[in-house]
């Protein structure tokens, strides 16, 4: 009987647990293979309002963003890569969606624009 109250419980609040969250990767793309980036800092920015600083995993997972249902645009920055934008990032209730970013490692020259441009 406790076992089955139990199972009720947990039934009733994975119904009305509405998370929703998007889970952030970053690839390198090298000799056509993705390779994850693994242990670099990134600002992730959000509908150019919401920042957060985390930094990948040996998976090149950056980390879990909860969000409310909607669109959005997300942005990742990392001063030795150019800047990524996936714009129209759909986040659906009770939905998980995995995004990976590949990034592009940034020359000598297009990081010294890059610093000057700051």
């Amino acid at each position: 009987m406790k076992q089955i109250i139990l199972i009720s419980i947990f039934t009733l609040a994975a119904f009305f647990c509405k998370a929703q969250c998007i889970r952030i990767y970053v690839a390198e793309n090298i000799k056509g293979a993705e390779v994850p980036v693994e242990r670099r800092s990134f600002e992730i920015t959000i509908n150019d309002t919401m920042k957060v600083n985390l930094t990948s995993g040996n998976n090149g997972l950056l980390g879990r963003i909860s969000l409310d249902r909607g669109t959005y645009k997300v942005k990742i920055q990392n001063p030795e890569f150019a800047d990524v934008v996936m714009n129209d990032v759909v986040v659906e209730e009770s939905r998980s969606n995995n995004l990976t970013m590949t990034v592009v490692a940034l020359t000598a020259a297009q990081l010294e624009e890059k610093k000057k441009s700051k």
